[in-house]
């Protein structure tokens, strides 16, 4: 009898099966792997989305401040007094110097801005929304899941919003040692400074002003 004959449809289903399984392991891989690099905790600031959906009037108070341009400051032939004052090369472009970008960019390091590909980081240059408030693709679910926008501070703080906290100012500005241009007296007015470099204030409602609190914009 030739064997041969009889196991061979059997092997050739079961090679079939083995190649079949394998693909589709290799797919689920592929899938995985897409869906890991969707889950970026940080959304980025952009016009008409994002943190401007429902804080218009904050993000354009925050275009126009220095905090908005951080990234084009870097560039060539920008900030040139500033920059000769502290021997900096105003001709340098200072774009992928990680010393600098890092204090530039929202999200460096932590999910978000990735040097050399600056188009596509276009949402995340400049100290945006979630530098000081915390990457929102975290909290914005819990505070989507409350329609009337009455969630406990403590839920969103949990899950990694920040309500403006001085030591998340203080390190780019002052404690940074590769910072050329420190603040020494920055702790002392950074509620001052916030107002001129951050955003126009969010109107305190429904969540009450902490007592005790150390947060930036808590004392008006």
């Amino acid at each position: 009898m030739n064997h041969s004959r009889r196991y061979g449809p059997l092997l050739l289903v079961a090679v079939l099966s083995v190649c079949g399984a394998l693909a589709a392991m290799s797919l689920f891989d592929v899938r995985t792997a897409v869906a890991a690099e969707k889950q970026i905790k940080y959304l980025g600031h952009w016009e008409k989305k994002r943190c401007a959906n429902c804080h218009e009037e904050q993000y354009v108070s925050w275009k126009k401040t220095k905090h908005a341009d951080a990234m084009e400051s870097l560039e060539a032939g920008t900030d040139v007094g500033a920059k000769k004052k502290h021997d900096l090369d105003p001709t340098k472009d200072y774009t992928e110097d990680p010393k600098c970008v890092k204090c530039h960019v929202t999200g460096w390091e932590q999910g978000g801005y990735v040097i050399g590909k600056m188009r596509k980081m276009r949402k995340l240059g400049g100290v945006g929304c979630e530098t000081c408030h915390g990457p929102a693709g975290d909290y914005q679910p819990v505070k989507d899941s409350y329609p009337e926008d009455d969630w406990p501070r403590e839920e969103v703080i949990a899950t990694g919003m920040k309500y403006g906290e001085l030591e998340t100012c203080t390190y780019c500005h002052n404690t940074d040692p590769d910072n050329p241009f420190p603040e020494p007296d920055f702790a002392d007015d950074a509620y001052w400074q916030g107002l001129e470099e951050a955003h126009k204030h969010v109107p305190l409602k429904k969540h009450d002003i902490r007592e005790d609190s150390e947060w930036l914009y808590e004392d008006y």
